[in-house]
């Protein structure tokens, strides 16, 4: 073979055609397991390792480019591709963590990937056996995409941590499939669901289906969701019988102060089980804000080990007060976090 000078690269055709993806982790430049060539949205095509337990496709690797462009760079043709190439090799995939944040996956995506990874091998084994860690934030899909990602989840066994926020679906999104696919579902233990447009209906619909009776789910995230009085409610009502759930994040919504009193309500008959919430940014102003605090300090909320009642429009002459009734004055040491033993409550204006 030709000797190149020094400082000197290999043409771009080769350097385009030859280029072995770092989607997958770090070391695997050194030996590839499962080689397979992959189109990328951007007219390109590179090598994958599919023969990893983590692959991650969100990919910023030129400060310089657009956000757009490292966005649009896998798209639906990639997750259809990757999925045929290993029924070719007639393989499970060895994937326990899949990250296809910040991509153009789409719709048509979720489909290839709930055909890819609930496919069979010819031994009968199905492909996405492993799968642990579904991570699809700002994946571009809405609401047929999460219907797809609902069956995935319902033909899941191993399934544990599942993100898909950021994916404008709207309550049509979890109505139906989702919500049958949670329902069936025995494994999934976080869901982050945050700024997705559920509104009132699609929490009505979870938090009155699949919320009530989910065995292993621990985590909850619907940050962001517009979610008023009408789904703390619903809320309030599956933390009444839920005997999972440890961790409620309501964050950015509007449930105001008829929703925070209805959710101590449903706390105070949850007796304990639930240990983290945040209701921070939600409106419920000083009258939600007293409401949690006693709540925080009475037996029946002693359970509770971290509160963010933070931005609540709380004005300050009611901190002032509310401050001195938990014991923890303004002059004291302490700014926004109060700390009672190894408990944490936030507050602040």
């Amino acid at each position: 073979s030709s000797v190149q000078p020094p400082g000197a690269t290999r043409p771009l055709c080769c350097r385009r055609h030859h280029r072995l993806s770092n989607a997958s982790l770090g070391t695997m430049a050194a030996v590839v397991v499962e080689p397979i060539s992959i189109p990328t949205a951007l007219g390109d095509r590179e090598i994958l390792d599919v023969g990893v337990s983590k692959l991650n496709l969100q990919k910023i690797d030129n400060p310089q480019k657009s956000l757009h462009a490292c966005a649009s760079r896998y798209g639906s043709q990639t997750i259809r591709s990757i999925f045929e190439k290993m029924e070719e090799k007639d393989m499970v995939s060895k994937f326990e963590e899949l990250t296809l944040a910040d991509n153009n996956i789409g719709d048509d995506g979720c489909e290839w990937l709930l055909q890819g990874l609930t496919a069979k091998t010819t031994a009968g084994k199905t492909v996405g056996e492993n799968l642990k860690v579904l991570n699809m934030p700002r994946a571009r899909f809405g609401t047929a995409g999460m219907k797809s990602i609902g069956n995935l989840i319902a033909a899941s066994n191993s399934l544990e941590n599942v993100i898909v926020s950021s994916n404008i679906c709207d309550a049509a999104g979890v109505q139906g499939e989702f919500c049958a696919g949670l329902t069936k579902n025995k494994s999934i233990k976080s869901l982050c669901l945050a700024a997705c447009r559920l509104r009132d209906a699609g929490i009505v619909s979870l938090a009155e289906g699949p919320l009530k009776s989910h065995p292993k789910l621990e985590h909850l995230s619907v940050q962001y969701n517009r979610l008023e009085a009408a789904a703390a409610k619903s809320l309030a009502g599956m933390l009444a019988v839920n005997q999972a759930l440890r961790y409620l994040d309501l964050s950015g919504n509007s449930i105001g102060a008829e929703g925070a009193l209805a959710l101590v309500d449903g706390i105070k008959k949850n007796k304990g089980r639930l240990q983290r919430l945040s209701v921070s940014q939600n409106e419920i102003q000083t009258e939600g804000v007293k409401a949690f605090t006693k709540l925080f300090m009475s037996p029946e909320g002693k359970a509770l080990i971290f509160l963010d009642l933070r931005h609540n429009n709380l004005p300050y002459k009611d901190m002032v007060v509310i401050r001195q009734e938990l014991g923890k004055p303004m002059e004291g040491p302490e700014g926004w976090m109060l700390l009672f033993g190894e408990r944490q409550l936030m507050m602040n204006r």
